[in-house]
């Protein structure tokens, strides 16, 4: 398996993780809290999945390119096939940071900011890692 599909395979799996972890902790919270959904406590929890998560990723990643040290692992396929996921991701990062800025702008509590940037990032990075690995797969249509 190549290391970029390699990289995109685990990158969902670690997102994916993360994601789910964050929310099973958040609802566990508002079930067992006895507050409201928006009044759980979130900012440890939600700093805490994405310092794993994004270590976790780090961590694999650096040993897989250590793994592949002095060998060519990306072409020019590689680099058509990651701005194509780009383009599919970036678009809803966008617009997951658009309305954060609204929601900013109309003084939303931050609880609901910080949802919909989490969200929206992950999103943003399922639809990157979904085309990408798409497209190594079946190949860029």
């Amino acid at each position: 398996m190549e290391l970029e599909l390699r990289h995109h395979l685990v990158g969902l799996i670690a997102g994916l993780g993360a994601f789910v972890a964050y929310w099973a902790i958040i609802l566990n919270r508002a079930a067992t809290d006895d507050v409201a959904f928006t009044e759980v406590a979130w900012r440890g929890p939600l700093l805490l999945v994405l310092g794993v998560g994004g270590g976790l990723y780090a961590v694999i990643y650096i040993l897989s390119a250590v793994r592949n040290r002095g060998r060519v692992v990306t072409d020019v396929r590689d680099a058509e096939i990651r701005r194509a996921a780009e383009e599919a991701g970036a678009g809803l990062t966008g617009i997951a940071s658009l309305t954060a800025l609204i929601l900013l702008g109309l003084d939303v509590s931050t609880f609901w900011v910080a949802h919909v940037l989490f969200v929206g990032g992950y999103l943003g990075s399922l639809a990157y890692s979904g085309k990408a690995i798409t497209a190594y797969r079946k190949g860029l249509a």
